[in-house]
């Protein structure tokens, strides 16, 4: 008993650890661009929805879209007849980029 107890464990354990490092977070993913030169950004992520002055002579590249979070459960329906809640909020990153191109500063909001 123990011991199958310890082989679960050990398997939970490594798929933990192999999920953790296939997955990136917001901050690692921004950084990474972090010096690059924006038309880099914009082959890999698509034109931005929006561009804008920074204020000193480069522009702030604005990537925005909703996304869907469905209720805790993850269904469709609560019930016969009404969709479950469901919240929908704006994500927005955010790079800035001075007059040669070259991003030197990112915002993420959720």
């Amino acid at each position: 008993m123990i011991k199958r107890f310890l082989i679960i464990f050990m398997a939970f354990s490594l798929f933990g650890c192999a999920y953790k490092s296939t997955y990136k977070s917001t901050n690692e993913i921004m950084n990474s661009w972090m010096g690059s030169h924006i038309s880099q950004v914009i082959q890999s992520w698509g034109p931005p929805t929006q561009i804008t002055d920074d204020g000193a002579g480069g522009k702030i590249y604005i990537w925005s879209e909703q996304v869907i979070i469905p209720n805790a459960l993850g269904t469709l329906f609560d019930g016969p007849t009404h969709k479950s809640p469901q919240h929908i909020i704006e994500r927005v990153r955010m790079f800035y980029v001075r007059p040669n191109n070259i991003v030197y500063h990112w915002l993420a909001q959720k």
